[in-house]
């Protein structure tokens, strides 16, 4: 596989120099500590620091309309015997037209899933691998924006099961961007079916699984100055299949909503669940089928974060956060 990658550089770099286009290059790194503190969890704390860099380097034409790059993700948590790293390969292509609001990649793309929803990705699963591996597209337009994400996780082998994700979002904006004038109202929807398959050897008790989850909402933003407010309210709609047992399906709905509130370098957010628990079959599957943050599993789930920009320029940033988890049944602060 790395072999194959670093030729594929070679050839990338070998196309830049006889088309003579225009060769780039970006190095993106991040380093991250955290402690959590969960109690009455099956989850422990735990207290972590990594560090996660992603050099590229590729070749772009047609001024900067059409993109190849390549490079890799290298995770590496800090222990004592620097155990637990992963190096992941980025390649893809990217096609984009500023003028039609038209954005598309396809191949290994890097850092795109940190965009999902918390009820789709969490803080875990964006920690150790923020790729996509499949395609992603934009298309914003005055009054109207639609995406689609396909994320091929886990391709079938003779023991490993196939996992992959399709997501779709739309939406309109009273507005024609999205920070056009003082106030903003957006009415979206977005629709996720994830699917575990079966693996090669199809052991017997292992069958298909589907997932659907349908997140319609209405957002209202108002900006000032140098603060800003973000309303959202919409509901959680999910239904499960495990076609191994029966072809009933589990159905589950809940409210889903949010305040965000800006001010300088301060930032609070207050998320809201409340309704049916999500993820049925998660004590079978676990985040093969589910990467969302499981704190959804329970009835109610309120979420609290406190952020604060300590450092901020146009190459290095430094963040701290406080955030508060409460259900029905535990608690944490991270």
């Amino acid at each position: 596989m790395y072999k194959r990658l670093v030729a594929i550089l070679i050839a990338i770099m070998s196309l830049a120099a006889v088309c003579a286009q225009e060769l780039e290059w970006s190095v993106d790194m991040n380093a991250v500590f955290k402690n959590a503190e969960v109690e009455r969890s099956e989850t422990p704390g735990t207290t972590y620091l990594f560090t996660r860099i992603t050099p590229q380097i590729g070749v772009s034409m047609d001024s900067t309309r059409h993109r190849i790059m390549g490079g890799v993700t290298w995770y590496q948590p800090m222990n004592d015997h620097l155990h637990g790293y992963k190096v992941v390969p980025t390649l893809y292509y990217q096609y984009k037209d500023s003028e039609k609001g038209l954005d598309f990649k396809f191949g290994m793309i890097p850092n795109e899933r940190p965009s999902l929803p918390i009820y789709l990705c969490s803080d875990s699963v964006n920690r150790v691998n923020p790729n996509v591996n499949g395609l992603t597209v934009y298309l914003l337009k005055p009054h109207f924006f639609v995406g689609a994400m396909l994320d091929w996780r886990q391709l079938m082998t003779k023991h490993r099961r196939e996992a992959f994700m399709v997501l779709g979002n739309i939406g309109w904006r009273n507005s024609n961007t999205a920070n056009d004038g003082d106030n903003n109202i957006i009415v979206a929807s977005t629709i996720t079916y994830n699917h575990l398959a079966r693996s090669g050897a199809r052991p017997e008790g292992e069958g298909v699984v589907d997932n659907f989850i349908a997140h319609p909402r209405v957002v209202y933003c108002h900006w000032w100055d140098k603060a800003s407010i973000t309303v959202e309210a919409g509901m959680l709609l999910s239904c499960d299949r495990d076609r191994i047992d029966s072809n009933e399906w589990l159905t589950q709905a809940g409210f889903f909503g949010s305040v965000v509130g800006k001010w300088k370098w301060l930032a609070v957010e207050q998320d809201i669940y409340a309704g049916k628990r999500q993820m049925p079959l998660y004590n079978k599957y676990g985040s093969i089928l589910y990467q969302g943050q499981n704190f959804f599993r329970d009835k109610f789930y309120s979420r609290t974060v406190v952020a604060a920009t300590i450092f901020n320029t146009d190459y290095i940033n430094i963040n701290a956060q406080l955030s508060f988890h409460a259900t029905d049944k535990r608690t944490a602060f991270w």
